[in-house]
């Protein structure tokens, strides 16, 4: 697991008695229900429902639309998807509000026999990407451009990442770009597949050396949130220590991962490596998705709703 400047363990255990002090919520929790597609950004809310540190009743689903209809018809309480979706849900009415953001290193470039040692490498050659129009297909699209090389001159080919991967190891595709744990998969499975770019890399050469993007995000119904705001405090600060559980318990965290998402927990491990999974103070979450959002708008606008989220996106704490 990628480390990362997160919110210090001693500073996160006197948080917890400081909100639980005197309160019944961190005793005798009502049932939150979670909807969460299977991602290691799930696996802080699987420890703490199993440590019985809340009532969780989570949904494991890859639908992020139902999702965001589950959460806006009141049936579910939180909602693990990516930022961007959340803001777009946000700036078009839905009452939602996130918690926090916790995977901000997942993807990464992998191309069939050859190694890619810069964008322009990929000139000529097929390229899959999961959604157009989506954050993989804004972030390479960008890439190109900044690295001097017209998108025009790669061929895009959209396909879900499953479909992809395997078109990709069938040898149909010059280059693909995976999240993990599908990197692992593909690297172990397919002995053509070279692994080379870190799209968090690249995004780190063209910031000043930080390579945080804001990919996942943990988002709270809006009126659940405000009606129940030390129990969202207490949540995020249980979750920080299942962060903290997941990146020094790797193993352990491998097999929920297999329990879970059926994912082999072999895979599991191997993929925690390429994975940046932290949480950070709400200043440098701020900055740091006001950084993306803005690069977004300039391309993909509609992609986060045409603006950015103003101030009650962010739980107020």
């Amino acid at each position: 697991m990628k480390k990362g400047r997160s919110i210090p363990r001693l500073l996160l255990t006197m948080y917890l008695v400081l909100i639980c002090a005197g309160s019944a919520v961190c005793a005798e929790v009502e049932t939150i229900t979670v909807q969460t597609p299977p991602t290691v950004g799930a696996l802080p809310l699987l420890w703490l429902k199993d440590q019985g540190k809340m009532e969780l009743d989570i949904v494991i689903s890859p639908d992020h639309q139902r999702g965001l209809a589950l959460i806006s018809k009141n049936e579910i309480d939180l909602l693990v998807t990516g930022v961007n979706v959340g803001a777009k849900a946000y700036n078009k009415g839905i009452d939602l509000t996130l918690l926090n953001t916790n995977i901000w290193g997942i993807d990464y470039l992998l191309t069939n026999g050859f190694q890619a040692d810069s964008w322009s490498d990929l000139v000529g050659k097929t390229l899959s990407l999961p959604l157009m129009g989506g954050p993989v297909d804004f972030l390479v699209r960008y890439f190109l451009q900044e690295n001097g090389v017209d998108p025009a001159q790669v061929e895009f080919v959209y396909l879900p990442s499953n479909n992809g991967a395997r078109s990709f190891q069938l040898g149909q595709l010059d280059a693909i770009v995976l999240p993990e744990p599908m990197v692992s998969i593909t690297l172990l499975n397919y002995d053509q597949a070279v692994l080379s770019l870190d799209l968090q890399a690249e995004w780190a050469k063209l910031h000043e050396g930080d390579d945080r993007i804001p990919f996942v995000g943990l988002f709270a119904r809006g009126d659940f949130a405000r009606e129940n705001p030390t129990l969202m405090n207490t949540l995020n600060a249980f979750y920080q220590e299942g962060v903290e559980w997941v990146k020094n318990n790797p193993a352990e965290a491998a097999l929920l991962a297999e329990r879970y998402f059926n994912q082999p927990a072999a895979v599991a491990e191997a993929s925690f490596q390429r994975v940046n999974l932290n949480l950070y103070s709400d200043a440098e979450v701020r900055d740091l998705i006001n950084r993306y959002f803005s690069a977004i708008l300039e391309m993909y606008p509609e992609m986060i709703g045409g603006k950015l989220p103003d101030e009650d996106f962010y739980f107020q704490r």
